[in-house]
């Protein structure tokens, strides 16, 4: 009999056999308000980011950042509904949602190049989300970064969830990482709202979200994907930042 679970979590048995770490749930994180750290954003069209050097830490969200998994949530829905006909408090099977994100799932343009970039450097990394722990995991599984992440951080499991710092606070307080030596990649408003509430600029991806909404939410630029020009010339700049300190020192 097939097993039925909320919308958008997956049975503990097709998650990777390499857990992630853990968060510490007992550690309080700093409550700060959302709408002072978000006032004087403006839109802008630049593309450099003000980040301290050395750069020490890069921060991803997971849903519409690593990959467009939106429409894969969807249309496994669809396709459940069609099999078991409308029920308007219905479950989602499993099958339905394993089976869509295996055959459908991509990372986003140019991940692997960003990936690598941030490998070479040595850089810290954690992903972040508000998506359950189960979806979180096998995504990043499925997407090959299991062995990437050294850190994720749920929502839930944090005091408060996005659009509140606290998931981003808590990724940066287990990476020992101030938040003006990172930086944050986010999909969608409240996602952005978090990251500069935690005190670090954020890189919007524009998949879904108009550009101007993403802007005025706070993001410092936004791009289509991480092949885009403009996070390279930013990429770059924090570079020359970086080897300038390593020359001082």
């Amino acid at each position: 009999m097939t097993a039925l679970l909320s919308f958008h979590t997956v049975p503990s048995y097709v998650l990777p056999t390499k857990p992630f770490p853990r968060n510490n749930l007992s550690t309080l994180v700093p409550r700060m308000s959302l709408s002072s750290s978000t006032s004087n954003q403006q839109i802008s069209n630049k593309c450099s980011l003000p980040v301290d050097a050395p750069l020490k830490a890069i921060l991803f969200d997971i849903d519409g950042t690593l990959c467009d998994s939106d429409p894969i949530h969807y249309y496994a829905f669809r396709e459940m509904l069609q099999e078991i006909g409308f029920n308007g408090g219905a479950p989602i099977s499993e099958e339905f949602f394993v089976k869509n994100i295996s055959e459908q799932l991509k990372p986003l343009d140019g991940l692997e190049d960003v990936c690598k970039w941030i490998e070479d450097r040595g850089l810290k990394r954690a992903a972040v989300t508000n998506a359950p722990r189960a979806n979180a995991e096998l995504i990043i599984s499925m997407l090959g970064l299991a062995d990437f992440f050294e850190l994720l951080v749920i929502g839930s499991e944090c005091e408060r969830a996005k659009p509140f710092p606290d998931p981003y606070m808590k990724a940066l307080q287990e990476l020992g990482v101030s938040p003006k030596h990172a930086f944050v990649f986010e999909d969608s408003i409240s996602g952005i709202k978090a990251g500069v509430a935690a005190g670090m600029p954020v890189v919007g991806l524009g998949l879904r979200n108009p550009e101007k909404l993403l802007s005025k939410a706070g993001a410092t630029f936004v791009i289509k994907n991480f092949k885009d020009s403009k996070l390279w010339t930013a990429l770059e700049e924090l570079e020359t930042e970086m080897d300038a300190g390593k020359m001082k020192t």
